[in-house]
């Protein structure tokens, strides 16, 4: 971003948006994968289908 911010000034501001989304994308995708392996670690869906299997 810094870099392209100072071959292109006037680009700033579109530039900044862009930094913006990516940075939230980027963590919207780690705070999903967390989530994901709570519910897999604490209610995990398949155990009745697992004590069903075992007996």
């Amino acid at each position: 971003f810094l870099e392209s911010t100072a071959r292109q000034p006037e680009l700033a501001p579109m530039l900044l948006i862009r930094m913006f989304i990516i940075a939230g994308l980027l963590d919207a995708v780690s705070m999903i994968g967390v989530g994901v392996a709570l519910l897999f670690t604490f209610a995990n869906p398949f155990l009745g289908q697992l004590n069903a299997a075992i007996g």
